[in-house]
């Protein structure tokens, strides 16, 4: 019986996978949103701050005004002070450190470590280095949930990520502060990759979809609870233990969470996978053959006898008769002969199948003219998609007043963007949703800025403003998710990994780049707001230069990638171009479904689905 259909016998999704899921996906998202989307609270910049005045003397014979506000009060210069204002009024930069005024915030790294002024950047610095350990995790998690399974990169990577996170709360040092976040990145990246995978590969094809789109839900959740944990927690030492203490609380998974069934069979490892199924079956109350993962393999030197049993199982492998040299072997053992028959003559085939198979290299997806297009294309659109998403989602603060509210509902909109994103893509297709969804995100981060906080009669029209924001973030939460469902259809099956890492990559990036733009934001917010308008709304006309892929089967040679663009929806061409490589791939992209916007699948993964 294969994987799928013993997965299937014992409950497509009974109350076993339903409790690992959740054991799984709730850890797996929230510790990881958390920590990357924090920055808005941590390094916070109170509203009114200026230099720390000397003894004996007052604001207004230290500090010089800038501008009287509407409501006739003083505005303080914030980076100068002057040097004798009995005897002139030359300006000299702070020399004790600065003053902040209470607000919203209580204690961020920057107050604490005075990133204002000449030193503002920093603290976007330091979060731009942060993802820059989410991006190298990327790589290195694929790699080591391949090597040494997803169970055990899941939990070293949030149990590393919570201790580097705890001790990041008791760091008196900026550089190390940096230093402690980029780790946590790193790691933070390995329980995003590892617990989509491992959660994802407990079900059959047809259940998989609603995995993966449970998954961002979680995410969007996630979102949304940092909101009043960072209002119970202002201070960001005490923030930072909320966040990453918790995750030591899961020591008990070593003995609950099962490894991935798919990647024991890949390594060969049938009788653990059988394990496993057998539990799972019997806390769902289902029953399985014996040896329920037998091998079926066809040839001259392999006949197998499928029959119902007394159950009523159907698959169940009751009988196989083994040819060894034309001669008839018995299956207890072949077993046990020679080392196990079984898995010596696949691991000849595996290799047989090795020797055969072309390598391929980075290069190829450059190799022919449609194909490099479309991988430039979609390098673009996810490094677009990526930076306006993180953008959008780190400026929060410079919208508006009441942070924790306006934070709340930027979690709460990516709920409703991913299920009309998952809806859409398989209603209307992948192409022209993800452009509208682009253009509207656009037209709404270019509009949020020419709205006024209030009329000329005083009418308050911050909610408005908020409100256009928040839309602008619904819609390029729905592009980024069609964008995991549309990449990997454009690639074949031969280099889909390289593809679909190398977009990954482009989207990273762009992770990399948005903390930078709340610099900028916080002196001139109209510049970034416009400039993700114009970046999106440019994007979404690009973006429909790239093939439609629905209802297309999934190519799987680089020839096929090449004509992608020419074949018409359920044309009789693309049919002859089907063969049962490309229906399994076309299966694929409803099994990845819509995820997070962090998540990479790695070739093995891609081949064992």
């Amino acid at each position: 019986m294969e994987l799928d259909e013993a997965l299937a016998a014992i409950g497509e999704w009974g109350l076993y996978q339903t409790i690992i899921y959740w054991l799984i996906t709730i850890p797996g998202t929230w510790f990881c949103v958390w920590p990357m989307m924090s920055v808005v609270f941590q390094a916070g910049i109170p509203e009114t701050f200026y230099c720390q005045i000397p003894t004996g003397s007052t604001v207004n014979e230290t500090i010089p005004v800038s501008e009287i506000d509407d409501n006739g009060d003083p505005v303080y210069e914030t980076c100068v002070m002057y040097t004798n204002h009995t005897v002139s009024n030359a300006t000299t930069s702070c020399t004790d450190g600065w003053y902040y005024e209470p607000d919203e915030y209580a204690e961020t790294i920057v107050t604490e470590w005075d990133l204002v002024c000449d030193d503002a950047v920093l603290g976007q610095i330091s979060q731009s280095v942060f993802m820059t350990g989410v991006m190298i995790g990327a790589f290195l998690a694929g790699y080591l949930s391949d090597r040494f399974g997803r169970k055990k990169v899941y939990l070293l990577a949030m149990w590393l990520e919570s201790i580097f996170g705890i001790l990041t709360a008791f760091t008196q040092s900026f550089i190390t502060y940096v230093i402690l976040r980029f780790l946590t990145g790193v790691m933070l990246q390995g329980v995003m990759v590892s617990n989509l995978i491992l959660a994802t590969e407990m079900f059959p094809p047809g259940k998989r979809l609603y995995a993966g789109f449970l998954n961002t839900i979680s995410w969007g959740v996630g979102i949304m609870l940092l909101a009043p944990l960072a209002y119970l927690f202002p201070n960001w030492r005490s923030l930072q233990l909320a966040m990453h203490i918790p995750a030591l609380l899961t020591f008990y998974y070593f003995w609950v969470i099962p490894e991935s069934m798919r990647w024991l069979i890949s390594k060969g490892q049938i009788q653990q996978a059988e394990t496993i199924l057998y539990r799972a079956a019997k806390f769902n109350k289902k029953h399985l053959p014996q040896d329920v993962l037998n091998p079926k393999v066809k040839g001259d030197d392999y006949t197998t006898k499928n029959e119902n049993n007394n159950d009523g199982n159907k698959g169940a492998i009751d009988d196989v008769t083994i040819k060894e040299n034309g001669h008839p072997v018995d299956q207890k053992d072949a077993t046990h002969a020679n080392g196990n028959l079984y898995d010596d003559t696949k691991k000849q085939l595996k290799e047989d199948e090795e020797q055969d198979e072309p390598h391929y290299t980075l290069c190829d997806l450059f190799s022919r003219p449609r194909l490099a297009f479309n991988t430039i294309v979609m390098c673009f659109a996810w490094f677009v998609t990526s930076l306006v998403y993180f953008g959008v989602s780190f400026n929060t603060a410079n919208i508006g007043d009441g942070v924790y509210i306006a934070f709340f509902f930027n979690g709460f909109v990516e709920i409703p963007g991913n299920i009309l994103a998952l809806y859409a893509s398989l209603r209307f297709g992948r192409r022209i949703p993800t452009s509208m969804f682009l253009a509207f995100a656009g037209l709404c981060c270019g509009c949020t800025v020419f709205i006024p906080a209030e009329t000329a009669n005083g009418t308050n029209l911050e909610p408005l403003q908020l409100t256009v924001y928040l839309l602008g973030k619904f819609a390029i939460t729905g592009a980024f998710a069609s964008f995991w469902s549309w990449a990997p259809e454009l690639f074949p099956t031969l280099i889909r990994n390289f593809g679909f890492g190398l977009t990954n990559f482009f989207a990273s990036l762009g992770g990399v780049v948005a903390p930078l733009t709340v610099y900028i934001a916080y002196s001139n917010l109209a510049v970034i707001m416009v400039s993700f308008g114009v970046l999106a709304i440019f994007t979404s006309a690009v973006v429909l230069l790239l093939p439609e892929t629905k209802d297309h089967p999934m190519p799987h040679t680089i020839e096929e990638a090449e004509q992608i663009a020419k074949r018409k929806k359920k044309s009789k061409k693309s049919k002859e171009l089907s063969s049962p490589v490309n229906t399994y791939d076309a299966k694929q992209n409803e099994i990845n479904g819509v995820i997070n916007p962090s998540f990479t699948i790695d070739r093995e993964t891609q081949t064992n689905l």
